[in-house]
């Protein structure tokens, strides 16, 4: 299904790939066409520097690198489960919430954010677990204004 380079990528995945992912999602109307939302293909060259950007941003170290991507993808899948849930998924139009389950996937997201902090705590200095909180602020936020525009 996908290249190896496609699979090396998943696994280097950070927290922002899921607000990323999750923009693209839900900024498309139901009504999109298939050339208007464009493929995966597209996405994987536009996002396959995202553990690199993170990387940078966070100013990780080799070591650090080694043990805080693993935790950031963790993070993205959980998140990604937690849209499904709600019938948010790659390639289908995304359902028509009610506010109740806007809330609920506000909610579940930031329980989630805070465990992801509270594993990399041990591993980030001060400075670098400040820049993450500020990375996911900035997508929770936008996700929150995408689930909105909904």
């Amino acid at each position: 299904m996908f290249s190896d380079s496609q699979n090396s990528l998943w696994s280097n995945l950070s927290a922002a790939i899921l607000a990323i992912l999750l923009s693209t999602i839900l900024s498309f109307p139901s009504h999109a066409s298939d050339s208007k939302l464009g493929s995966m293909d597209d996405f994987w060259e536009k996002y396959d520097d995202i553990a690199d950007w993170i990387t940078i941003r966070l100013k990780l170290t080799p070591e650090q690198e080694d043990k805080v991507l693993p935790l950031l993808e963790k993070n993205f899948e959980v998140q990604m489960a937690i849209m499904e849930e709600y019938g948010i998924k790659p390639d289908t139009e995304v359902p028509k919430l009610t506010r109740e389950q806007k809330e609920e996937i506000d909610a579940k997201v930031i329980a989630v954010r805070a465990a992801t902090r509270a594993e990399v705590i041990k591993v980030l200095e001060k400075e670098q677990l400040q820049e993450l909180k500020a990375i996911q602020r900035e997508y929770h936020e936008e996700l929150r204004e995408r689930l909105a525009e909904n």
